[in-house]
């Protein structure tokens, strides 16, 4: 399933795993078109299965690992409760399996949770987080190189975008079955 959407790997990965009610926290989408493709790209892959985020299951805020927190104790009141929660990236997933364990939640078994950005401790969680890989260091250079063919008066060549990559870790699997 491709679709050049940045944020579609993680959503086929929840669906292939049996997950149908699906919550998304993510940062805000005002002005942030990264975000706005992340989010479009969750909802593409669930309207392609006919499913769709609920109202009540779509978290908007700043992206804290208070607001993670926060923001699945929040879903987890509905009913019915999230399987699985996208996260838009790895600090409010951090909040999200924080707060899913402080209320005695197994982590993937009771619910699955999703990062994206890859950080350092998305590794040593327990359970590791599994999230997207977005090659920073290339956007740095393709920015720098962007940069200096502005300054030097160039056209900047277009480049095709970065892909991120699912790294499938331990806080996701089969509903009820981690």
């Amino acid at each position: 399933m491709t679709t050049g959407r940045p944020f579609h790997g993680i959503a086929p990965h929840l669906l292939d795993l049996g997950h149908e009610t699906i919550g998304v926290i993510i940062q805000p989408t005002a002005g942030n078109d990264r975000v706005a493709a992340r989010l479009d790209g969750v909802r593409g892959a669930l309207a392609e299965c006919g499913l769709a985020v609920r109202p009540q299951h779509l978290c908007e805020g700043e992206w804290s690992i208070d607001f993670g927190r926060q923001s699945v104790r929040a879903m987890l009141a509905t009913d019915p409760a999230p399987t699985a929660v996208i996260c838009g990236n790895d600090y409010l997933a951090i909040g999200a399996l924080l707060e899913a364990r402080a209320m005695g939640l197994s982590v993937p078994r009771d619910l699955s949770i999703t990062g994206f950005d890859d950080i350092a401790i998305s590794r040593q969680l327990d359970p590791p987080l599994t999230t997207m890989h977005i090659d920073n260091h290339e956007i740095g250079r393709r920015a720098a190189d962007y940069l200096l063919a502005c300054l030097e008066g160039g056209q900047p060549a277009a480049l095709p975008p970065l892909v991120p990559t699912l790294i499938r870790r331990g806080t996701t699997a089969p509903p009820g079955l981690g």
